[in-house]
């Protein structure tokens, strides 16, 4: 099954509270740990994932925090999964340098990498500008609407 980790959830919250946030207002991990009730060194490690990612950038100092990097209409579904957890894959044979037994006589493996290419497309298509504003006109959010 492809499911969202808790930790890309995290992040996901952590980007909306964020761009809700007045341009040069920051938030802290503590702050967003318990307004959302997330375990904070697991936020934590949430927070350095994605400012490593350049989609927020971490204020050190008393007053301290996070804010973000660009636009949310600038930032991708795809990345904040990829920043959080790694590359994407849906089956073990579409990871680099994986040598499977079954290769030269599996037969779904032309249409694995063929979904594999489809879902990173659609993921990559979705702003999280859309995530705010479901009426959005975001292609992937109408493509994931039309399908629901």
């Amino acid at each position: 099954m492809i499911k969202l980790s808790k930790k890309v959830e995290y992040g996901l919250i952590s980007l909306l509270h964020i761009a809700g946030l007045e341009s040069e207002e920051l938030v802290t991990t503590k702050e967003l740990a318990g307004h959302y009730h997330i375990p904070q060194e697991v936020l934590g490690k949430v927070l350095q994932a994605l400012t490593k990612a350049e989609l927020i950038e971490s204020m050190q100092g008393a007053r301290g925090g996070y804010r973000l990097r660009k636009a949310l209409a600038c930032i991708v579904f795809g990345e904040v999964v990829e920043a959080v957890d790694g590359p994407i894959h849906i089956a073990p044979c579409t990871c680099e340098n994986y040598v499977c037994s079954q290769e030269a006589t599996c037969n779904i493996q032309e249409p694995v990498f063929h979904f594999q290419n489809q879902l990173l497309a659609f993921i990559y298509s979705v702003s999280l500008e859309s995530f705010r504003n479901r009426d959005s006109e975001d292609p992937g959010v109408q493509a994931l609407s039309s399908e629901l």
